[in-house]
């Protein structure tokens, strides 16, 4: 099965027997510019297939981390009840380091902002249970 390309104006007012207007461009009509060009090139095998965009990347978790370590780690200077979300905040950096798409540089910081934080609520609260009485 062959596919023969559809006739170009040119070839289709040959046939017809009309002559063209201007000797220079056979394909001018009044007031028309010259289309051969692009008459060329909608009929071949060249024209690209449509191709869907790639989907939208979901939205990145490293940033949430850090701000979750860096609240866990600001709060745990003062109290060491905020453990919880140290912890919260480890979990989505693990998440995050496990997407492609996501900074590791910020997970990696999220991370050990995170462990950090955790060290520090862990100590208060170490210290705190030491200090009730027996």
């Amino acid at each position: 099965m062959s596919e023969t390309s559809p006739p170009t104006r040119r070839a289709r007012k040959e046939v017809e027997g009309a002559t063209a207007p201007d000797p220079v461009d056979t394909d001018a009509e009044e007031g028309r510019l010259a289309t051969a060009q692009l008459e060329m090139a909608a009929f071949g095998d060249h024209v690209i297939p449509y191709v869907p965009p790639a989907p939208k990347p979901p939205p990145s978790l490293a940033p949430w981390g850090l701000l979750l370590a860096i609240v866990a780690l600001a709060s745990s200077f003062f109290w060491g009840w905020l453990l919880p979300l140290s912890a919260v905040a480890a979990v989505v950096a693990v998440m995050s380091l496990r997407r492609a798409h996501d900074s590791r540089r910020v997970a990696v910081w999220a991370l050990t902002l995170s462990l950090v934080s955790g060290v520090f609520s862990a100590g208060w609260l170490i210290w705190g249970f030491s200090q009730l009485p027996a």
